[in-house]
């Protein structure tokens, strides 16, 4: 019985330590990408500013692409669109937000973002800004798109990853354009 206050120094604090593991937000496993991300301000569907910092508490499934696109982005914002409602059904939609930002905004104007996203019925905010500010977000996030001048309806030859952002803003994973919506789902549930 003499040993139980001798050693009660140290339980209390190790007993603390497990009870205090259990409460708070258990970390993903998934990694954070340093290299990729960034601070950004372009313009929303209803021609406002908007910053990257606005989607700070909630996970983002983010995906750059142009509306004129006639196959890949269409069916990777309507994939985004599945994600996002089987994040509904299971009750956490509030805490996802998708976002599209566009590379085309000679065409991709906010007036035909917001015309054009509602279709998908997933909330998806547009962005859009001049081509200078636009290529600075692109390369923070690795992003080529390249103009085909050949053309009158020109099409763009471009990169099509789909970004996880956790609430904090920070990448945390890439998928490509044919991703796994279940995989998606349970990445974003992850970082909840």
């Amino acid at each position: 019985m003499r040993k139980l206050p001798y050693l009660l120094p140290y339980l209390l604090p190790l007993l603390l330590a497990f009870l205090l593991a259990g409460c708070g937000k258990q970390e993903s496993d998934l990694p954070v990408n340093t290299r990729l991300g960034g601070e950004f301000t372009l313009t929303d569907q209803n021609g406002e500013p908007f910053s990257q910092a606005a989607l700070n508490g909630k996970v983002t499934i983010l995906f750059f692409g142009y509306t004129h696109c006639p196959d890949i982005c269409p069916a990777v914002l309507a994939r985004v669109a599945q994600v996002y409602r089987q994040l509904q059904e299971a009750g956490e939609a509030d805490q996802v937000q998708p976002v599209f930002i566009t590379f085309d905004p000679e065409r991709d104007t906010a007036a035909h973002l917001k015309e054009y996203l509602p279709w998908f019925k997933a909330n998806i905010i547009g962005l859009t800004g001049s081509l200078e500010e636009i290529r600075q977000v692109a390369k923070q996030y690795g992003v080529v798109f390249i103009k085909d001048q050949q053309e009158q309806d020109y099409l763009f030859t471009h990169s099509d990853y789909i970004y996880l952002l956790d609430d904090q803003g920070r990448v945390r994973k890439l998928y490509p354009a044919d991703f796994t919506i279940d995989e998606v789902v349970n990445d974003a549930k992850s970082l909840l």
